[in-house]
């Protein structure tokens, strides 16, 4: 029912295609991180379609199909292998524990492939530290949690962490700040696919506050 809420606010504008949206899975995934930025895609696949052609289709991939445990509680079992994923146009790196990734050279060869024939490459939080490992945010700036930015300056110096930001678009490469950040980036990427109008129902049917302007309302403790 929910979903069907907002489908009367398809993009009447031309046709859309819908586009692969994979979430990036590991054990101790931080579960906001990925769950947020999910919510908004599969929220928005109807906002943004096209007659039946929804705008998004969302899953979610691991390492194998094996559950896994996010940080804290929860039970995941990804949808698709690295070996049998569909090809995404979008892929989110979520935070938590992204020493899974990084120290995993076939999830890794996976994620570099993933990112390279993407059309954007979306980073919650520390999975930041994935995209610096792949290379692919030298000379860019990028932001990340804000516990997380010292790490993230000296694992990487040729890119510039801003503070202060939700999120920064560099175009093919999003980035945001930690946890809930990743639900306004995800709609800022909804509002630069589908346009606004579609970002702004997909955040009504969420009922969240949206802040489209990328800077943060409020100061969090220095990560100088």
């Amino acid at each position: 029912f929910c979903l069907l809420a907002i489908a009367g606010s398809a993009n009447a504008a031309g046709k859309t295609r819908t586009r692969n949206v994979a979430i990036v899975l590991y054990d101790h995934v931080e579960l906001l991180d990925f769950a947020g930025p999910g919510e908004v895609f599969a929220a928005a696949a109807r906002a943004g379609a096209t007659g039946d052609e929804p705008a998004f289709r969302v899953y979610t991939v691991g390492r194998s199909k094996s559950p896994l445990i996010s940080e804290g509680f929860v039970k995941i079992v990804p949808e698709f292998s690295i070996e049998d994923a569909p090809k995404p146009d979008l892929v989110v790196f979520p935070g938590g524990g992204v020493q899974s990734i990084v120290g995993d050279p076939a999830l890794m060869a996976w994620a570099r492939s993933a990112v390279d024939s993407s059309e954007i490459a979306f980073s919650v939080c520390n999975g930041a530290f994935v995209l610096g490992s792949l290379g692919v945010l030298d000379g860019k700036t990028v932001t990340t949690h804000f516990g997380a930015m010292s790490r993230l300056r000296s694992s990487f110096p040729k890119v510039t962490v801003q503070e202060g930001r939700r999120f920064v678009d560099n175009g093919k490469i999003v980035t945001t700040a930690g946890v809930s950040a990743g639900i306004d980036g995800a709609l800022h990427v909804v509002a630069r696919l589908l346009g606004r109008a579609a970002a702004d129902e997909t955040a009504r049917y969420m009922e969240y506050r949206w802040a489209p302007e990328p800077y943060l309302a409020q100061s969090y403790a220095s990560s100088k």
